[in-house]
């Protein structure tokens, strides 16, 4: 189970829908274009849909299982007898068999009681290749016969089985939901580290332009003996410091575009060119802690695979437990049947017969093998028990964490936006008050840089 679950378990399944490039015009990427792109078009999206599909089909087969089934079974055989070859007794007489059986069966499995009814139809024709064989062909015919079966009773497999499957493909269809919301995440995080550098960007080139109006503003100042030379040295110190932040500034913004576009499978520079469209503010999330954590238990592909594994668990400790006592087998069956050298005269004169087989097995002697198996099926369900209780406590210490940190940087972005547009106008005023001569070199660079760090 992942170790941290973020937001991506809270929100509803992600849209996959093809998006061409051409519709976003090549000017403008959104988010949510990208991401839109990014669960169609990655690898990771590409495994996650056909394993989802793998899942979806092997689901289908398990249904289609349980209806009714046709089967055509046709079985020639052969077999030699040698017996004394200088004796011709009737016990040791020596003879070829070729003999080949068809059968058609319908049968139903009996979801409610564990066993498998069935109803068909076979023909079985022989053909003795020795001159002492009274009867050299026979033919066997049952056109009808009806019948059921179950291996242990008191068991039903089919229950079971139902359960089992049923809570693998939820897990499946989970799985690949947050698989998508995965991407989404991982593209989320690629595109705000971009646009985060393209503000750093914008922000030092920002700084040059000013380090250089005031780096002008002080060599003419300088001729006239308005500005120190130690100012004036400061100030050329600044302007190169900006420009170096620049370059720093411009290479984390390449580095980004390039990590972003190789997710999406872009090229680097036709994203360059692009207007990159960011959400300024999350959406908000109005959620109470029991409501986040019973969206999280019902969308964690981790926790519904812990509930298929306790449940296959529990299977195999009934299993266990029927077997551990008497155990009863079933077979009956009832029909029509002839036997006639004519393939004709089987068919007619038909006889009503009927089988029953009833296997009564008990273990009076096993040296403790079945009590030590249901004992072993019973340790396992416990333990698979308190791994689903352990999976629930995380998710939802999880879940809780999440959202705190959620209303926490909420806050701290509200905060944060103020201090931006408090430092801006702060340090505008002290720039403009600097190239007036209204402060000194101390107060603008102080200004400068709580600017900066409001927009870090």
């Amino acid at each position: 189970m992942k170790d941290r679950i973020n937001i991506r378990l809270l929100i509803g399944p992600a849209l996959f829908s093809v998006l061409p490039l051409s519709s976003w015009g090549q000017e403008t990427l959104s988010l949510d274009q990208a991401i839109r792109h990014a669960q169609d078009s990655t690898m990771m999206a590409f495994q996650s849909r056909h394993e989802y599909d793998s899942h979806t089909l092997h689901y289908d087969e398990f249904l289609a299982l349980r209806k009714p089934q046709l089967n055509l079974r046709v079985a020639p055989n052969y077999y030699r007898l040698v017996s004394d070859l200088s004796r011709d007794y009737v016990y040791l007489r020596n003879y070829d068999n070729l003999s080949a059986a068809a059968s058609l069966t319908l049968s139903q499995k009996m979801l409610g009681l564990g066993g498998e009814a069935y109803v068909g139809t076979q023909a079985i024709w022989s053909e003795y290749f020795s001159s002492q064989a009274a009867e050299v062909r026979q033919f066997m015919a049952a056109p009808l016969l009806v019948g059921y079966r179950q291996t242990l009773l008191g068991y039903n497999p089919y229950r079971w089985e139902k359960a089992v499957e049923d809570q693998r493909i939820k897990a499946a269809r989970q799985q690949h939901h947050y698989d998508l919301n995965s991407i989404a995440e991982e593209v989320t995080r690629r595109f705000f580290r971009l646009v985060c550098a393209k503000s750093q960007a914008d922000m030092f080139q920002r700084n040059l332009q000013i380090a250089d109006t005031l780096y002008a503003i002080a060599r003419e100042k300088a001729s006239i003996l308005m500005v120190t030379m130690a100012e004036l040295r400061s100030l050329e110190l600044q302007r190169i410091n900006a420009a170096n932040a620049l370059a720093m500034a411009l290479t984390a913004e390449a580095e980004a575009r390039t990590r972003l576009a190789s997710y999406l499978r872009l090229d680097g520079d036709g994203l360059g060119a692009m207007h990159l469209q960011f959400p300024q503010e999350p959406k908000p999330i109005t959620l109470t802690v029991a409501e986040a954590i019973d969206l999280a238990l019902a969308n964690s592909p981790a926790y519904q695979h812990q509930i298929a594994t306790v449940t296959e668990s529990r299977h195999q400790e009934q299993k266990a437990r029927k077997e551990k006592g008497v155990n009863v087998s079933l077979d009956v069956n009832v029909g029509m049947q002839q036997v006639d050298p004519v393939l004709g005269r089987a068919y007619r004169d038909q006889r009503l017969y009927a089988l029953g087989a009833v296997t009564v097995s008990v273990p009076l002697m096993d040296h403790g093998a079945a009590k030590n198996r249901h004992a072993a099926a019973q340790a396992w369900v416990e333990r698979e028990e308190s791994a689903l209780d352990e999976a629930e406590r995380r998710l939802s210490e999880d879940v809780t964490t999440t959202l705190h940190n959620i209303n926490v940087y909420r806050q701290l972005l509200e905060q944060t936006t103020q201090a931006v547009t408090m430092a801006d106008e702060v340090f505008e005023l002290n720039a403009e008050n600097y190239a007036n001569g209204l402060c000194d070199m101390n107060t603008y660079t102080l200004a400068q840089n709580r600017r900066d760090e409001a927009y870090n």
